[in-house]
Protein backbone atom coordinates (compact mmCIF):
# COMPACT_ATOMS: atom_id res chain seq x y z
CA UNK A 1 0.00 0.00 0.00
CA UNK A 2 1.39 3.66 -0.78
CA UNK A 3 -0.15 6.81 0.28
CA UNK A 4 1.20 10.18 -0.20
CA UNK A 5 1.27 12.49 2.92
CA UNK A 6 2.42 16.32 2.23
CA UNK A 7 3.92 18.65 4.56
CA UNK A 8 5.62 22.03 3.68
CA UNK A 9 8.80 22.65 4.34
CA UNK A 10 10.72 25.45 6.14
CA UNK A 11 11.12 28.13 3.26
CA UNK A 12 8.35 27.22 0.94
CA UNK A 13 9.51 23.96 -0.65
CA UNK A 14 6.83 21.25 -0.78
CA UNK A 15 8.11 17.66 0.72
CA UNK A 16 6.26 15.08 -0.06
CA UNK A 17 5.99 11.87 2.06
CA UNK A 18 5.11 8.29 0.70
CA UNK A 19 4.25 5.29 2.84
CA UNK A 20 4.76 2.04 2.17
CA UNK A 21 3.55 -0.69 3.65
CA UNK A 22 3.84 -4.20 2.61
CA UNK A 23 5.26 -5.32 -0.69
CA UNK A 24 4.95 -1.65 -1.89
CA UNK A 25 7.54 -0.98 1.08
CA UNK A 26 9.79 -4.25 0.12
CA UNK A 27 9.85 -3.24 -3.63
CA UNK A 28 11.21 0.62 -2.22
CA UNK A 29 14.12 -0.87 -0.16
CA UNK A 30 16.62 -1.26 -3.00
CA UNK A 31 16.07 2.44 -3.35
CA UNK A 32 16.68 3.57 0.14
CA UNK A 33 20.46 1.91 -0.18
CA UNK A 34 22.53 4.83 -1.69
CA UNK A 35 20.53 7.03 0.68
CA UNK A 36 21.19 4.69 3.64
CA UNK A 37 25.11 4.80 2.53
CA UNK A 38 25.14 8.54 2.51
CA UNK A 39 23.42 8.72 5.68
CA UNK A 40 25.54 6.48 7.79
CA UNK A 41 28.59 6.92 5.88
CA UNK A 42 28.19 3.42 5.51
CA UNK A 43 28.33 1.21 2.57
CA UNK A 44 27.21 -1.93 4.84
CA UNK A 45 23.69 -2.21 3.72
CA UNK A 46 23.84 -5.18 0.90
CA UNK A 47 21.05 -6.84 3.12
CA UNK A 48 19.22 -4.41 3.71
CA UNK A 49 16.51 -5.94 1.27
CA UNK A 50 16.83 -9.01 2.71
CA UNK A 51 16.44 -7.84 6.61
CA UNK A 52 13.56 -5.64 5.85
CA UNK A 53 11.82 -8.94 4.52
CA UNK A 54 11.97 -10.62 7.50
CA UNK A 55 10.37 -8.13 9.63
CA UNK A 56 6.44 -8.24 10.00
CA UNK A 57 4.29 -5.73 9.45
CA UNK A 58 7.26 -3.71 8.23
CA UNK A 59 5.91 -0.14 7.14
CA UNK A 60 8.18 2.99 5.27
CA UNK A 61 8.16 6.81 5.17
CA UNK A 62 10.32 8.18 2.67
CA UNK A 63 10.52 12.03 2.12
CA UNK A 64 10.74 13.63 -1.51
CA UNK A 65 12.05 17.44 -2.26
CA UNK A 66 10.74 17.26 -6.07
CA UNK A 67 11.81 14.11 -7.50
CA UNK A 68 15.18 14.03 -4.64
CA UNK A 69 15.09 11.51 -2.23
CA UNK A 70 15.82 13.25 0.89
CA UNK A 71 15.33 11.22 3.89
CA UNK A 72 13.29 7.73 5.12
CA UNK A 73 12.08 6.51 8.25
CA UNK A 74 11.22 2.66 8.47
CA UNK A 75 9.96 0.10 11.39
CA UNK A 76 7.79 -2.99 12.24
CA UNK A 77 6.00 -4.49 14.69
CA UNK A 78 7.89 -6.03 17.50
CA UNK A 79 3.97 -7.04 19.26
CA UNK A 80 0.57 -5.84 19.23
CA UNK A 81 1.54 -3.33 21.38
CA UNK A 82 5.04 -2.33 20.45
CA UNK A 83 6.56 -0.75 17.02
CA UNK A 84 9.64 -0.78 16.52
CA UNK A 85 11.20 2.36 14.75
CA UNK A 86 14.31 0.58 13.11
CA UNK A 87 16.08 2.69 10.80
CA UNK A 88 15.64 6.24 8.97
CA UNK A 89 17.55 9.58 8.25
CA UNK A 90 18.35 12.48 6.24
CA UNK A 91 20.47 13.37 3.53
CA UNK A 92 23.73 15.25 4.92
CA UNK A 93 22.65 18.05 2.91
CA UNK A 94 19.25 18.49 3.67
CA UNK A 95 19.41 18.15 7.38
CA UNK A 96 18.29 21.03 9.79
CA UNK A 97 14.89 21.15 7.72
CA UNK A 98 12.48 19.44 10.11
CA UNK A 99 12.60 16.29 7.46
CA UNK A 100 13.38 13.85 10.19
CA UNK A 101 10.84 15.78 12.65
CA UNK A 102 8.10 15.35 10.06
CA UNK A 103 8.96 11.24 9.74
CA UNK A 104 8.99 10.98 13.38
CA UNK A 105 5.65 12.56 13.76
CA UNK A 106 4.18 10.65 10.33
CA UNK A 107 5.24 7.65 11.99
CA UNK A 108 3.93 7.73 15.13
CA UNK A 109 0.96 9.02 13.85
CA UNK A 110 0.45 6.16 11.30
CA UNK A 111 1.34 3.88 14.75
CA UNK A 112 -1.47 5.27 16.75
CA UNK A 113 -3.71 4.47 14.07
CA UNK A 114 -2.72 0.74 13.66
CA UNK A 115 -3.29 0.61 17.00
CA UNK A 116 -0.08 -0.03 18.50
CA UNK A 117 0.48 1.77 22.59
CA UNK A 118 3.95 2.78 22.04
CA UNK A 119 7.18 3.22 20.03
CA UNK A 120 10.56 1.73 21.09
CA UNK A 121 14.17 2.70 19.29
CA UNK A 122 17.66 2.01 19.74
CA UNK A 123 20.06 4.58 19.29
CA UNK A 124 23.93 5.29 19.23
CA UNK A 125 25.76 8.31 21.04
CA UNK A 126 27.72 8.89 17.97
CA UNK A 127 24.05 9.53 16.27
CA UNK A 128 23.47 12.77 18.79
CA UNK A 129 21.02 14.49 16.39
CA UNK A 130 18.97 11.63 16.65
CA UNK A 131 19.34 10.34 20.18
CA UNK A 132 17.82 14.44 21.20
CA UNK A 133 15.24 14.52 18.66
CA UNK A 134 13.84 11.37 19.76
CA UNK A 135 14.46 12.86 23.94
CA UNK A 136 12.70 15.83 22.51
CA UNK A 137 9.74 14.07 20.78
CA UNK A 138 8.60 12.42 24.49
CA UNK A 139 10.73 9.23 24.56
CA UNK A 140 12.33 8.06 27.82
CA UNK A 141 15.47 6.22 28.02
CA UNK A 142 14.93 2.87 29.17
CA UNK A 143 18.07 1.41 29.57
CA UNK A 144 21.07 0.53 27.74
CA UNK A 145 22.72 -2.37 26.34
CA UNK A 146 26.47 -3.40 25.29
CA UNK A 147 27.34 -3.88 21.89
CA UNK A 148 30.39 -6.72 21.38
CA UNK A 149 32.40 -3.86 20.31
CA UNK A 150 31.75 -2.13 23.76
CA UNK A 151 29.70 0.59 22.24
CA UNK A 152 26.95 1.85 24.55
CA UNK A 153 23.51 1.25 22.73
CA UNK A 154 20.60 3.83 23.88
CA UNK A 155 17.10 1.67 24.26
CA UNK A 156 14.23 4.19 23.99
CA UNK A 157 10.61 4.28 24.66
CA UNK A 158 7.51 6.69 23.58
CA UNK A 159 3.77 5.95 24.51
CA UNK A 160 1.57 7.03 22.03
Amino acid sequence: METHLNAEQSGGDQLRLDLLTGEAALAFIPNLIPLAVAVFDDDDFVTLPADAAEKPGLMLLVAFGGTELRGFKMGYRRSEKNFYSWLGGVLPAARGQGIARRLMDAQHVWATEQGYTYVSTETFNRYRPMLLLNIQSGFDVVGTQTTPSGEARIVLRKML
